[in-house]
């Protein structure tokens, strides 16, 4: 299985509403979800004054996945914990990413290439 490393540096940050200029960012994901908002976005894009983690690497499953496939984020999760990586997943309609700090960058790289997935 591939994963794709997405040229992105991204910020994970609390927003109540969707930003207008987010539509224009490279790539964007916002989950609203019991009346609190999650934003994904690179940090130019970041709402003015937001609570905002980061760097973020977003590494993303080369798909389309079915949506039956089974395991996938978990086991890429169990591996990745094992190793002291924390991941940030959600899933879109054709496949599934994930987020590492991008100080864990190489470690997480390395320990999913020596698990037998091509990183990329």
């Amino acid at each position: 299985m591939k994963l794709v490393v997405l040229p992105h540096r991204l910020y994970l940050a609390k927003a109540q509403d969707l930003p207008e200029n987010v539509r224009e960012a490279p790539f964007w994901v916002y989950i609203q979800a019991e009346g609190t908002g999650t934003l994904v976005v690179p940090e130019e894009y970041l709402p003015e004054g937001a609570e905002a983690e980061g760097p973020f690497l977003a590494l993303a499953f080369e798909g389309p996945l079915p949506l039956e496939m089974i395991g996938v984020l978990g086991r890429v999760g169990s591996l990745l914990a094992e190793v002291g990586v924390s991941i940030f997943a959600y899933s879109a309609f054709e496949t599934d990413y994930i987020l590492i700090r991008e100080r864990y960058q190489k470690l997480a790289i390395e320990t999913l290439r020596e698990a037998g997935y091509q990183v990329g």
